[in-house]
């Protein structure tokens, strides 16, 4: 009964938007695996999850999640900036307060995914997601076809919804020169 009273009241979340400085600014999105019960089944997505009784904070929820699904142990002296909760899931009309929070690394860190949950990882340039001409526009709302989204192009799929409003909001914040 514990378990079904969890999952049925919103809880809170934190997502790790990755950036490695160098060669080039590039920013980390993970594939989740096709799964029934993930309502984000087969998005791309920050690292990141629900907060567990054990976490001490959101930011710990950020750390740890970031650590389970893809092997980057991130630290406090490479946050740069949390942002403020926004709510992720409204297509589902299943809302989940999430809070952002930024971490910039010098370089690309060691990948090691969750290949429970997570199928693929990528890296994006950031001139690639800041390019206002590589924006599409894609129906992806099962239930209103007829509403679309933007969202970019990635290899098995596109960046939308949450992540891709987190994306540019990242942008205009921090690399206003990309946008």
């Amino acid at each position: 009964m514990k378990n079904i009273m969890k999952c049925a009241l919103p809880t809170e979340a934190a997502v790790a938007t990755i950036i490695a400085k160098r060669p080039i600014p590039e920013v980390l999105v993970l594939k989740r695996k096709a799964n029934p019960d993930d309502p984000w089944s087969g998005h791309y997505a920050f690292p990141g999850g629900r907060r567990d009784d054990a976490d001490a904070s959101l930011l710990d929820t950020c750390i740890r999640e970031a650590y389970e699904e893809c092997g980057i142990l991130l630290s406090v002296r490479d946050l740069v900036k949390q942002y403020p909760v926004r709510q992720a899931g409204n297509y589902l009309n299943r809302p989940i307060p999430v809070t952002p929070y930024l971490f910039e690394l010098p370089e690309h860190p060691v990948i090691r995914l969750q290949k429970a949950e997570i199928s693929c990882h990528e890296w994006f340039d950031l001139d690639y997601i800041g390019d206002a001409g590589n924006v599409i526009e894609r129906p992806l709302n099962p239930s209103r076809p007829d509403v679309l989204y933007p969202c970019i192009p990635a290899t098995e799929g596109v960046i939308w919804g949450f992540t891709y409003e987190t994306l540019m909001l990242v942008i205009a914040d921090r690399y206003p020169r990309i946008s």
